[in-house]
């Protein structure tokens, strides 16, 4: 177990920040010594020349890459503060800047791409005075301004109901969401320059970056689970992963070609597992999922269906990711904090299998803005169809929101096991009434978290209805110790141990043997959160209702006029840009 002030002091270190803000100057110094002509062409222009790609769309996309980048890092660690130690003492902690630096350089790119249009003379229909406004810096606008905005969002909803120390909160999923969908408008950025997905090598390893980084942005939900503390049901995982997978292989093997989807879901898998494993000794965080198998799945459709027509590859490849896919999936997730078992089953499989039709169907849309592909007959998807997809995506997310609560008694007996240092520890024995409460769990366990990491215990049967934890459990200082059962849609705790909180007047639950009533996990889960105004909470998820459907508006309209002009827009396979009205440099 590591030293929680020494752990805390390195999460708290500012090195990252500096690190990757000096880093980013210095290219831009380099930038400008290497380009040509004014202050603010010499940025696109040295990217142009160095990339052989338009300069205002590598400016624009590296931007707003830069910025994913910041917010990430700043996201993970913050993560792990919480899941480790708690509460921060002060508004500002470095993960939390860099979040908001982050966040900051992703609306940030999208006055980038319309000041480097301006300054290299890019033909866009968009105009306002003598700005050129490219259609694709608007999600980035939109993004950034309204995940920016949940910063402040977030400490008046802190002020009304405590601190919430979940990820999934309304403004927390404000922010985290607004840098989710990052690497799609950036990809826009790519489309509407004219970028061939299937171009030169510059041209096809940006089209391959931008689907990097989508993977990494959609995978970002996925960290309720992958850090072994979920407040929602396990049914959302799997859900999650389908919608990475199916809609990102889709794109990329309708787009980048036979071949890509595969080499990308390696490479991707690689890469996630690293980010993950990165405090491994802290918080012991495993990739929610892996898509190699669904990258398979979608590159033997294509195979064996050929793409030429769009909505039967869509939904063949969907129906495949939601189910073989899905399976690689259960076989990796056998070793996550909770595994998956059958008793997910049939309602995974079915809910997957749609939500990865829905996810298809809009990422073959999607990859025909990026191909700049003309609405021809055989390769349209019709419009109702993409949008039956995006709903059955919402009605299937929103099917495990409900979390209630079972008629479950608990006889406790708490059995000191020894110390280490200042941390007790004990072996925990339950009997269970009724004695089959658990036997279709999803997930069973002993967690301990906020004292310097995190340990978790599955609960072993041991007799009828009763069961006792695989290993033993901390149960003094900071460390939070609860027990969790969680069965169909039920998620139930009980707790074990639990210190004195006095800045929230929480009193201590010493552990001990008892006889108790399971109830509502967020009541001890969320255990800084108070009872507020019941009005704001209705205000704010107004407010992020209508944040998602302006996103979804701008997305599609930016979208739909991209591939319009996409006829008008030579596609760059080389060195060229549209600059000074329409003529090719």
């Amino acid at each position: 177990m590591i030293d929680s002030e020494a752990w805390g002091s390195e999460l708290a270190s500012w090195d990252a920040l500096t690190f990757l803000l000096v880093a980013f100057g210095v290219v831009v110094v380099l930038l400008l010594v290497f380009g040509r002509g004014s202050a603010l062409e010499r940025v696109p222009d040295a990217l142009e020349r160095l990339t052989g790609l338009p300069g205002w769309a590598v400016a624009t996309f590296g931007t707003a890459a830069f910025g994913l980048l910041v917010a990430g890092e700043g996201f993970y660690s913050d993560v792990w503060w919480h899941i480790a130690l708690g509460r921060d003492k002060a508004l500002m902690t470095a993960p939390h800047t860099s979040i908001v630096v982050g966040l900051g350089l992703i609306f940030l790119s999208s006055a980038v791409g319309i000041v480097a249009a301006t300054a290299t003379g890019v033909d866009t229909p968009l105009r306002w005075r003598a700005l050129r406004v490219p259609w694709s810096t608007l999600p980035l606008a939109v993004l950034g301004a309204s995940a920016l905005g949940g910063f402040p969002l977030d400490e008046l909803w802190h002020q009304q109901y405590g601190i919430d120390v979940t990820m999934w909160s309304p403004t927390h999923m404000l922010m985290i969401l607004g840098a989710t969908f990052t690497p799609l408008a950036a990809w826009l950025v790519l489309a509407e320059a004219g970028v061939s997905p299937r171009g030169s090598i510059p041209a096809r390893l940006a089209h391959l970056v931008a689907a990097g980084l989508t993977i990494l942005g959609l995978s970002a939900p996925q960290a309720e689970f992958e850090f072994g503390v979920p407040q929602f049901q396990q049914m959302f995982l799997p859900l999650l992963v389908t919608i990475v997978a199916g809609f990102t292989f889709v794109v990329v093997r309708l787009a980048c070609g036979p071949g890509r989807a595969l080499a990308l879901g390696v490479v991707m898998a690689a890469a996630r597992m690293g980010i993950l494993a990165d405090r491994g000794e802290a918080i012991d965080t495993r990739a929610g999922g892996v898509y190699i198998v669904s990258a398979v799945v979608v590159e033997v459709v294509a195979l064996a269906l050929g793409t030429g027509r769009r909505l039967r590859f869509a939904v063949a490849s969907g129906v495949g990711v939601g189910t073989l896919g899905l399976a690689g999936e259960w076989w990796w997730n056998q070793g996550a904090h909770q595994p998956w078992t059958t008793n997910l089953l049939p309602d995974a499989v079915i809910l997957s299998a749609a939500v990865g039709v829905g996810v298809a169907l809009v990422g073959a849309a999607f990859a025909g803005v990026l191909a700049g592909e003309p609405p021809q007959a055989g390769r349209r998807l019709p419009t109702t169809a993409v949008a039956l997809g995006g709903a059955a995506v919402l009605v299937a997310l929103a099917l495990p929101m409900p979390r209630p609560v079972g008629d479950v008694v608990a006889d406790l007996t708490v059995e000191p096991s020894g110390d280490t240092g200042d941390i007790e520890w004990a072996q925990l024995r339950v009997r269970l009434d009724p004695d089959d409460a658990a036997a279709d769990a999803r997930w069973f366990q002993a967690m301990s978290w906020q004292g310097g990491g995190m340990v978790i215990a599955a609960m072993e049967r041991v007799g009828p209805g009763e069961y006792a934890t695989e290993r033993a459990v901390p149960v003094n200082g900071r460390w939070k110790t609860v027990l969790r059962l969680h069965r169909g849609g039920e998620m139930m705790a009980v707790p074990v141990y639990l210190p004195a909180d006095p800045e929230i007047g929480e009193p201590e639950v010493p552990a001990g043997n008892r006889q108790v009533t399971f109830g509502p996990e967020q009541d001890f889960l969320l255990r800084e959160t108070t009872d507020g105004d019941a009005w704001f909470a209705w205000v704010v998820h107004a407010l992020l209702a209508g944040v998602a459907a302006a996103w979804v508006a701008v997305f599609v309209r930016a979208s739909s006029r991209i591939r319009a002009r996409a006829a008008d827009v030579p596609r760059v396979a080389a060195l060229g840009t549209l600059r000074r009205d329409g003529g090719a440099a």
